[in-house]
């Protein structure tokens, strides 16, 4: 089991995810909630992959691209950083990056598929980094981070919208 970052290796504004993670193993967490992800997924119907709680929300597929796209920037921010990239990495905008992604306009099939390769990337990725990878530290969005922290995050990121979809979206879609 891969023990949690400590405090002081990501930003503050990581803690919530980080604190979702407290007593679980993140690989295997990760492992696990591929295929509860997936299956939620496939509870929403053609015809609801549309939908939005409120019209200024993301719809159902531009939550999944969002994840997707969150879990790739972070998974080469960690491999970065592993290999000890010492030059800042850039930051991003999700609101941009949904707006320019057009999930909209694929199904929620292709893109339930596709968080699977992504999540298989991630999984291969930091079983494949030793202790001292983990603990590299590097610049990323102006704020210091380890690679173990980008683990968590992208762990607790994924569970956020993964209830966030069960409450606000599954539970809710007419």
């Amino acid at each position: 089991m891969i023990k949690p970052p400590v405090s002081g290796s990501y930003a503050p504004y990581y803690e919530t995810y980080i604190k979702r993670l407290v007593g679980t193993d993140a690989i295997k967490l990760l492992e696990s909630s591929l295929l509860d992800f997936k299956f939620l997924l496939s509870e929403v119907s053609d015809e609801k992959e549309n939908f939005r709680y409120e019209p200024s929300k993301w719809s159902v597929k531009e939550v999944v691209g969002h994840v997707i796209d969150t879990e790739r920037i972070m998974c080469s921010r960690a491999l970065c950083i592993a290999r000890g990239e010492k030059k800042a990495l850039a930051g991003f905008n999700e609101v941009e990056y949904v707006s320019m992604a057009q999930f909209d306009n694929r199904t929620l099939y292709d893109l339930s598929h596709e968080f699977g390769f992504v999540r298989a990337a991630t999984i291969s990725l930091f079983k494949s980094l030793r202790d001292e990878d983990l603990d590299r530290s590097g610049t990323a969005d102006n704020n210091l981070i380890t690679a173990r922290s980008i683990l968590f995050i992208i762990a607790g990121h994924h569970l956020h919208h993964q209830s966030v979809l069960k409450e606000k979206y599954i539970l809710e879609i007419p």
